[in-house]
């Protein structure tokens, strides 16, 4: 009997022993997962943020949060500061408890100066365009754009504010005799020229992209950092051209290119270059 009872002692034991070494195990498990590789903080949104949404009001209420997640799940480009958000605008929706990432972010603060950060010695040119002419929500506060104008063959326009965009050698080989005849001319063919080599965007109302909608075509203002004298041939383009168009300047080369672009033949090709 006390033999017996022995043998039940120690299996009893042995069992109280196993199951601490599968209890131990479990934890040691867990601890592992949490704290047991190397950790990264990371921040994360607290709700639902939509594309071209300004982050600093938001930062302000509190709607986001840091958080450890092992290094090896960090997402490339991954937020890691609440202040890494101050002056940033959403390009990208961004969804609840996921890591922001900076390519969904845009650097694009607003230049300091003024309420707008115009430049001193500019002005600040608003103009409302349609979405594919201002980029469709792609082009952001801070980014630097070329303007192009396109005028139709045919149409009358005032000869002065001609001037504002073409040296009197191309306006000479663009009107031919008529450059002499009266203020207005007739326009003999179609042509696009750079108006401005590089502006850089002080404003600029993008529509936001709502799942099942698409982005509105019409009514996006903008607000660009001109120099008096470009401010006054941008308006004439806005107010005689048949299309204003902007092309994004990579942030390599913010301040443009020296060649006047043109679809089809070059202007240049057809008027000439500048005197």
């Amino acid at each position: 009997m006390r033999s017996r009872g022995l043998v039940v002692a120690i299996a009893v034991v042995l069992a109280i022993v196993a199951a601490a070494a599968v209890i131990l195990y479990t934890n040691g498990v867990k601890n592992d997962a949490v704290t047991g590789g190397a950790l990264s903080v990371v921040v994360v949104s607290k709700q639902d943020i939509a594309a071209n949404t300004n982050l600093n009001p938001l930062l302000e209420e509190g709607a986001f949060t840091e958080l450890k997640v092992p290094t090896d799940a960090v997402v490339d480009g991954a937020v890691t500061s609440l202040n890494s958000l101050r002056g940033q605008t959403t390009t990208a929706p961004i969804l609840a408890n996921e890591q922001i990432a900076s390519a969904r972010l845009s650097g694009g603060d607003a230049p300091q100066g003024g309420a707008l950060g115009i430049t001193p010695g500019n002005v600040g040119l608003p103009m409302v365009l349609d979405g594919g002419a201002a980029g469709y929500g792609l082009i952001q506060r801070g980014d630097n754009v070329v303007v192009y104008a396109t005028f139709k063959g045919g149409q009358v326009a005032p000869k002065a504010a001609l001037r504002t965009l073409l040296s009197p050698a191309q306006l000479q080989k663009l009107l031919g005799d008529a450059s002499a005849n009266g203020p207005l001319v007739a326009i003999p063919f179609n042509f696009t020229v750079t108006v401005v080599q590089s502006a850089r965007v002080l404003n600029i109302g993008n529509p936001v992209a709502v799942e099942g909608a698409e982005f509105s075509e019409t009514n996006i203002p903008v607000t660009l950092d001109l120099t008096p004298e470009d401010g006054e041939a941008v308006t004439y383009a806005l107010t005689y051209a048949d299309l204003l168009n902007f092309a994004h300047l990579p942030p390599e080369n913010a301040d443009g290119y020296a060649i006047e672009a043109s679809l089809g033949a070059s202007f240049d090709d057809i008027v000439g270059s500048k005197a």
